[in-house]
C-alpha cells in the first residue's frame, strides 16, 4: 500500500506522539510506500520512511489553534504530493490536532481518511468536572472544553472512513454519543514488541519487597500526579517515610510540584526527575509503578512497565482497566487513600505483592503481537471494502 501521514508538531510531547511514529516507520518496515509530512523543526531522522519536511510555527494552545495552522500547511503540500506521490490507498493521522489536515490531503489525493482515536476528550473533561465538584467557577470554566470534545467526535464521525480505537472502551463510549456505523471502526490495542521495546529490557525486573514507586507520565491534571503525592504524605504519616517516590515527566508544573513537597516536607521522600529520554532503565530499578489517571485512554507506561516486568496498579478509568483487568491491579481514580492503601498493602504484605507480580505477568502475554501488522489489517479490510462498494454502485450504475 501507498500511505501517507502527517505529523507537524515539533517535538515528541506525549506517549501518542512516539506511537504515530513508530507505527509509520513499522509500517514501511512491512514493505509499504510511507511518507510522512514532518515539521522541519522536529529533531528525528525516519529509518523506513520517506519524511517531506516543511518549517510549521505554531504555538501551543494559542491562537490560531495548531489545527489550523496543520491544515493550511498540509494544503500548501498538495500540489506537490499530487506531482510526486500521484495517488495513496490512505492518510493516516493520530488526534484531533491533525484530523483537517489528514481530512484535506484524503480529499486531495482521492483517498480514505484513517483516524486513530488516542483520547477521549469528552470523558476527560467529565473528569475534570467531578474533581472539581466543590468549585462552580472552575466546573462552569470546564463547559467550552467539554462542549469542543462533543464537536470534535461529531467531526471524526464525518471525516473519517475508519476510526481506530485502542479499546472497546472508549470504542463503546464514542458510539454511544456518536453515531457511526460498525463497518467504520475497529479496535486496535498498544504492543510491546516494537523495536523501542527492547529484547534485552524484557522482564528485568526482579524486585521482591516495595522501597521505590515511581509515576511516569505529562505533569498536567489529568494523569493525577498530585493523588500519588497525596498517598506519599498519606503513607509518612503511617510510618513508612523510608519509601521512595520517583515522578517523571514532563510538564510547566515541575516548579509548582516542587513547592508542594518542599511545603509538604516530602522533598527527601519523592523526587522529581523531569522527563526521561528512556523509561526502562527506571523501570527496572523501580518496585511498583504507579497510574494515578483521572482519565486515560491507553498510557504508554502501563505497556512499558508490563515489559520491564515491573508491577503497576493504575485508575480503573478509560482503557487502563482493559490493560490491567484483575481488580488487585486497579483503584478508583481521584482517590490518594486508596493508592496509600495498595501501597502498603504491598509494603507489609510480601505475597499480595508476589501476586500482582503474577498477574502482570499473565497481562503481559496479551501485548506480544505484531503492532504495524494488526494495523496493515485494519486498513486494508477497510480500502477492500470501499472498493467493492464503489465497484457495486458502478455495476448498477
Amino acid at each position: 500500500m501507498i500511505i501517507l501521514g502527517v505529523f507537524y508538531n515539533r517535538e515528541f510531547r506525549t506517549g501518542g506522539h512516539t506511537r504515530y511514529i513508530e507505527l509509520m516507520e513499522g509500517l514501511a518496515r512491512r514493505g509499504h510506500h510511507v511518507h510522512v509530512l514532518l515539521n522541519s523543526f522536529l529533531q528525528y531522522n525516519p529509518l523506513f520512511f520517506e519524511p517531506l519536511r516543511r518549517p510549521v510555527v505554531y504555538r501551543r494552545n494559542g491562537f490560531p489553534p495548531a489545527s489550523w495552522i496543520f491544515a493550511a500547511a498540509a494544503e500548501k503540500e498538495v500540489a506537490g504530493l499530487l506531482h510526486r506521490i500521484g495517488s495513496s490507498d490512505a492518510v493516516v493521522v493520530f488526534g484531533e490536532t491533525h484530523l483537517a489536515a489528514g481530512k484535506v490531503l484524503a480529499r486531495a489525493l482521492k483517498t480514505i481518511l484513517v483516524y486513530a482515536h488516542r483520547s477521549n476528550g469528552v470523558r476527560a473533561a467529565l473528569a475534570f468536572s467531578a474533581e472539581a465538584r466543590r468549585m462552580p467557577v472552575r466546573r462552569l470554566s470546564l463547559l467550552p472544553r467539554m462542549a469542543k470534545a462533543m464537536l470534535d467526535e461529531r467531526r471524526i464521525a464525518r471525516l473519517a472512513d475508519l476510526v481506530v480505537f485502542q479499546s472497546a472502551y472508549d470504542l463503546e463510549d464514542f458510539r454511544s454519543r456518536v453515531a457511526i456505523p460498525r463497518e467504520r471502526v475497529v479496535i486496535v490495542p498498544g504492543d510491546i514488541t516494537g523495536p523501542r521495546f527492547r529484547a534485552e529490557c524484557a522482564e528485568v525486573n526482579s524486585s521482591t519487597a516495595v522501597k521505590r514507586i515511581a509515576f511516569m507520565g505529562t505533569l498536567g491534571q489529568r494523569k493525577g500526579v498530585d493523588y500519588l503525592v497525596e498517598a506519599a504524605r498519606i503513607l509518612r504519616s503511617r510510618g513508612h517515610g523510608d519509601l521512595r517516590f520517583e515522578i517523571c515527566g514532563p510538564g510547566e508544573r515541575l516548579k509548582e510540584l516542587g513547592a508542594l513537597l518542599s511545603r509538604q516536607g516530602l522533598s527527601e521522600m519523592v523526587s522529581l526527575r523531569g522527563k526521561v529520554a528512556d523509561p526502562f532503565p527506571v523501570l527496572k530499578d523501580t518496585d511498583l509503578l504507579v497510574v494515578p489517571s483521572l482519565f486515560d485512554s491507553y498510557p504508554n507506561s502501563v505497556l512499558e512497565a508490563l515489559h520491564v516486568g515491573t508491577p503497576v496498579i493504575g485508575s480503573r478509568v478509560g482503557g487502563i482497566p482493559d490493560q490491567l483487568r484483575y481488580d488487585d491491579l486497579l483503584f478508583p481514580p481521584m482517590d490518594a487513600q486508596a493508592i496509600a492503601d495498595r501501597i502498603e498493602r504491598c509494603v507489609c504484605e510480601p505475597a499480595f505483592y508476589q501476586s500482582l507480580r503474577q498477574l502482570c505477568s499473565e497481562r503481559r502475554a496479551s501485548f506480544v503481537f505484531d503492532w504495524p501488522e494488526a494495523w496493515e489489517r485494519a486498513i486494508g479490510t477497510r480500502v477492500a471494502e470501499l472498493k467493492k462498494a464503489k465497484d457495486d454502485q458502478a455495476r448498477r450504475s
